[in-house]
C-alpha cells in the first residue's frame, strides 16, 4: 500500500509539473471572459418555520465565500443557506433563523481576517463553512490553509456548547463546465490536497467534514449561466448534500 500511495504522490507531482503552464494560460483567459454573477439580493437572514412547529428557533450560521453570498441565485432565499434552513426546518421541525455570511472570492484567510470579525457575537446552533475554490485557485498552500481553517473553527469551539460545525469540501472542479482540461484536472488535484487537510483537522477536533468525492458526478443543471458557480438547483443539491450531514449527526448524539 505504501508503495502506490508513492507511486501516485509522484505521478501528482509529475501533472503538476506538466500541466502548471497550460493551466496558467486558460485560467488567465476564462477569467478575463467568464461573466460575473453578482451575489444574492435581499437580506442575508431570515427565519423559516417549515413544519409550522413554532418553539425556540434553531440558530444557523452559514460562512464562506461566493457560495455562500449566493452567486447565481436572485435571493438568498433560495440560495445555500436559505435552503438549508428550510430543509433542517421540516427535517428537525423546529424554526430555523438562518444567516449567510459571505463574500465573492473569499479564502480561507480573508474568513479567518475580515468574515469573524462581522461575526462574533453571533451565538449559532450550527455552524456550516465553504470555502476552498478560492484557495485552490490562488495556489495556497495545505499549510498556511490548515492553520487559516483551525482559527476560523476556533472561534466557535466551545466544550460547554452543543453546537454542530461542519465543514464543506471543495465541488470537484472536473465537472465544472467552464473550466476546460488540463485546467480543470489541475484544479482539482490542489482542492483534493486542501480537503485532505480539512477531513485530518475535523477528525482530530470530532468534527464533520462533507466531501463531494464519493458524491454523484454534477451534471449542468448544478451550474449557473457561467457555468462555474452553483444554480438554485445545485444549492439545493447542496443543502441536501449537507443536511444529510447534519441529520446523521444528529441521529448518533441521540
Amino acid at each position: 500500500m505504501s508503495g502506490f500511495v508513492g507511486i501516485e504522490r509522484i505521478r501528482r507531482v509529475w501533472l503538476d509539473a506538466v500541466q502548471a503552464g497550460p493551466s496558467l494560460l486558460q485560467g488567465h483567459r476564462i477569467a478575463r471572459n467568464i461573466p460575473r454573477l453578482e451575489e444574492a439580493a435581499g437580506p442575508n437572514l431570515g427565519l423559516v418555520d417549515a413544519a409550522g412547529s413554532g418553539g425556540v428557533p434553531l440558530r444557523l450560521l452559514v460562512i464562506g465565500d461566493s457560495n455562500v453570498a449566493g452567486a447565481g441565485a436572485p435571493t438568498h432565499s433560495v440560495a445555500l443557506t436559505g435552503q438549508l434552513a428550510v430543509r433542517l426546518s421540516a427535517r428537525r421541525h423546529r424554526p430555523v433563523a438562518w444567516e449567510a455570511d459571505g463574500a465573492n472570492g473569499a479564502t480561507m484567510e480573508r474568513i479567518r481576517h475580515e468574515v469573524l470579525g462581522l461575526i462574533q457575537e453571533h451565538d449559532p446552533d450550527i455552524v456550516v463553512l465553504v470555502a476552498g475554490a478560492n484557495d485552490a485557485m490562488s495556489g495556497r498552500s495545505p499549510v498556511h490553509w490548515g492553520s487559516d481553517l483551525r482559527a476560523v473553527l476556533g472561534a466557535f469551539l466551545d466544550p460547554g456548547r452543543d453546537r454542530e460545525i461542519v465543514v464543506a469540501g471543495v465541488p470537484p472542479f472536473r465537472y465544472f463546465p467552464a473550466l476546460p482540461a488540463p485546467l480543470n484536472e489541475f484544479l482539482e488535484r490542489r482542492a483534493s490536497r486542501l480537503d485532505a487537510v480539512s477531513a485530518g483537522v475535523c477528525a482530530e477536533l470530532g468534527l464533520d467534514f462533507v466531501s463531494f468525492a464519493d458524491g454523484p458526478p454534477l451534471g449542468e443543471a448544478f451550474f449557473a449561466t457561467d457555468r462555474f458557480h452553483a444554480s438554485v438547483a445545485g444549492y439545493g443539491y447542496w443543502a441536501g448534500f449537507l443536511l444529510e450531514v447534519l441529520q446523521d449527526r444528529r441521529s448518533s448524539d441521540g
